[in-house]
């Protein structure tokens, strides 16, 4: 039978390996529920609740597990989900006005795209 090569080695890998390793098993077991993927899925589910001490890694194999406990019909409809496309529209806007909103990055104007000169201080 095949290795499991990354879970293997997880604990060796960095917190975002880790974290990708997690999410990629997740996705397989729901794409290919297999008795192979199951054994695969709670080797790393455990690794990542029980025998990891960060805490973002263990949050997330405690949510991913409570959401597969729970339904794993909704779980693959929430984590297979198709994600929309991120945009960068920062070379839409004009320099000058972009240099005036990061000057002033802590106020409404900066959240709202108004120039700051027009909105009104008490």
């Amino acid at each position: 039978p095949p290795r499991n090569t990354f879970l293997d080695s997880f604990h060796e890998e960095s917190v975002m390996v880790q974290l990708q390793i997690l999410t990629a098993t997740v996705k397989l077991h729901l794409m290919k529920s297999t008795a192979a993927s199951a054994e695969m899925l709670k080797k790393c589910l455990k690794a990542a609740t029980e025998e990891s001490d960060n805490p973002d890694l263990r949050d997330r194999g405690f949510i991913y597990w409570r959401l597969l406990a729970g339904s794993p019909e909704k779980a693959k409809q929430v984590i297979l989900a198709s994600k929309p496309t991120i945009t960068d529209d920062t070379g839409e806007m004009d320099s000058k006005m972009l240099d005036k909103l990061i000057g002033s990055i802590g106020s409404l104007a900066s959240v709202f795209y108004i120039d700051p000169d027009l909105v009104r201080t008490r």
